[in-house]
């Protein structure tokens, strides 16, 4: 099936409408989400790269009615970042009291049975409460996942 859509004729399109520069954050608060991505990214200290690791960003999509009245938005999405943990040989550290958001990550979506097969593509499709706050960057408040249930 050919595809109606023509991204040249699109680009070529005038408008007179100007966007916007802002936008509403989700509201801080506990919402139900959807984990829609799960990558895992190099990181490294930017005044001393030879401290570095490795880092998982969950992706949420929240289609709750009150935070699409907040945002205007039917859609909203929110990410959750925290640090992996690695052992000297560059593996993921399964001793204890290490890589605890992972676990927890883990165990709110039903995924941290010892013996139970896991990969981080497993997160994906799994219904969650998200818990949302608000940090300030560049003078304009960002919504970012603390935590999940």
């Amino acid at each position: 099936m050919t595809s109606v859509f023509d991204a040249n004729t699109f680009a070529s399109l005038t408008f007179t409408e100007a966007n916007t520069t802002e936008y509403t954050p989700v509201p801080a608060g506990d919402w139900p989400a959807v984990i829609t991505k799960a990558t895992i990214k190099p990181w490294a200290k930017r005044d001393d790269p030879t401290q570095n690791g490795l880092k998982c960003e969950l992706s949420f999509s929240i289609e709750d009615p009150e935070v699409a009245k907040a945002t205007g938005r039917p859609k909203s999405t929110v990410k959750y970042e925290f640090m992996l943990e690695l052992t000297p040989e560059k593996g993921l550290d399964f001793g204890r009291g290490m890589n605890v958001a992972l676990g927890r990550a883990r165990a709110a979506c039903g995924l941290n049975k010892a013996g139970q097969p896991f990969s981080f593509d497993m997160f994906v499709g799994h219904d969650v409460t998200v818990s949302v706050r608000h940090r300030e960057w560049e003078g304009r408040p960002i919504a970012e996942v603390s935590g999940m249930a």
